[in-house]
This record gives structure tokens, C-alpha cells and sequence, in this order.
């Protein structure tokens, strides 16, 4: 159960960056929208490492590999 809610957490980090890119299109204030912006990165980052926390070493483990540490594919030497 604890890795379920660690890889929804973890989803819902990428939800909430996906959503920065969109808040200064929206008719809020100049002060609002910074605000909007502060807590959805700061959401983002908390969600992420709970999510990480949750989930389990083995999990991150394997999401790193396969998403950010992508091994050299067929390197042309010349």
C-alpha cells in the first residue's frame, strides 16, 4: 500500500510542474500568480521525495535508471 500512495505522490509532483508553465496565462495578479507558481514548485518538490520515501529505494532505483541515466547506445567512434 505505501508504495501505491509513494508512486501517486510521485505522479502527482510531475502533475503539479506540468502545471507552472500554464499560470502566467491565467487573470490573476502579478503577486498572485508568483505565489501560485512558489507553491506548485514547492508542492511538486515535497510530493516528489514523499513519493520517493514511500515507494522504496527499488523503485527509485529503477525509475532513475530507466528514465535519467539512459546507458551510451551504440556509440559511433569516429
Amino acid at each position: 500500500m505505501k508504495k501505491k500512495i509513494g508512486i501517486t505522490f510521485i505522479i502527482l509532483s510531475f502533475v503539479l510542474w506540468i502545471l507552472i508553465p500554464v499560470i502566467p496565462f491565467l487573470s490573476f495578479s502579478a503577486a498572485v500568480k508568483t505565489a501560485i507558481v512558489s507553491g506548485l514548485f514547492i508542492g511538486g518538490e515535497v510530493f516528489f521525495w514523499l513519493g520517493a520515501l514511500l515507494a522504496g529505494k527499488d523503485i527509485v532505483k529503477n525509475f532513475i535508471q530507466k528514465y535519467w541515466r539512459r546507458g551510451k547506445k551504440d556509440e559511433d567512434p569516429s
